[in-house]
């Protein structure tokens, strides 16, 4: 009986196998309306989705799919409006990741 119990416990403890893995973290580099998604030569930007939901309203700003670009063309201006937080889904290598950010009423990250 005790084994019987202990197989849905594994189960809800280690989660369902196989899928695509949750993106990581990772920052991007910033400078006024420019943000670079790697400032690394050897690494591939593959994707990008960068939206903000103001008034709680999904809005994408900018979005990219089957990219194959290095640095410099990682970097792209996107015109950020003040007092709204940002999230970004971008691609690079194979790998996700993402980076959240909060830009206030007097421009500043």
């Amino acid at each position: 009986m005790k084994t019987l119990l202990l197989i849905p416990l594994a189960l809800l403890l280690t989660g369902c196998p196989g899928g695509p893995s949750a993106p990581e973290y990772r920052g991007i580099f910033m400078q006024n309306d420019v943000i670079c998604f790697s400032i690394n030569n050897n690494e591939i930007l593959e994707h990008y989705n960068i939206y903000y939901a103001p008034k709680g309203i999904y809005t994408r700003i900018k979005t990219a799919e089957g990219l194959n670009l290095s640095y410099p063309d990682t970097c792209i201006k996107v015109k950020f409006k003040n007092g709204y937080e940002y999230s970004i889904y971008y691609g690079i290598d194979g790998k996700s990741y993402t980076d959240n950010f909060f830009i206030d009423n007097d421009g500043r990250r």
